[in-house]
């Protein structure tokens, strides 16, 4: 779409969006291979709010590392239970619905149908052991860190 587009129309904007969460997503996986699907869409988000602080959209929180690395782990926990492309697209149309709120509608339907297996395991409480086995480095990390003393 290109840059002034998306100035200028928001659906372009959340078009660019998607595109950038996406070559973002995929260039972090070629990058980084063998890496558990959560340490890949939390790079990406990551990445995205580095961007977004280098064009001078600094949203308080890029100056205190540590708070951000809780920000992007826990929103995109949800999304690493997905197999890819299914996991960065559900993804980038969440940060399109925080992004660009008046696009999201336009997505909707599509967010729905991908994340409706998630909301299954969230209900029937199966989400932590299939969270676990699809992202074991960083849920032995988790265990390690807020393990009872």
């Amino acid at each position: 779409m290109g840059f002034f587009k998306s100035l200028f129309s928001n659906k372009a904007l959340a078009e660019d969006i998607i595109k950038a969460m996406e070559k973002t997503y995929w260039r972090v996986k070629k990058e980084k291979p063998g890496e558990d699907e959560h340490f890949y869409l939390a790079s990406t988000l990551l990445r995205r709010f580095e961007v977004r602080k280098k064009l001078g959209q600094d949203l308080g929180l890029l100056n205190h590392k540590e708070s951000l690395n809780l920000i992007v782990f826990n929103e995109t926990m949800t999304f690493s239970i997905l197999d890819p492309p299914e996991s960065i697209r559900a993804l980038s149309l969440y940060i399109v619905y925080k992004e660009v709120p008046s696009e999201a509608y336009r997505y909707e339907d599509e967010f729905n149908k991908i994340m409706e297996p998630v909301l299954k395991m969230e209900e029937n409480g199966t989400f932590m052991s299939i969270y676990r086995k699809k992202n074991p480095t960083i849920a032995k990390q988790m265990s390690e860190l807020y393990k009872p003393e």
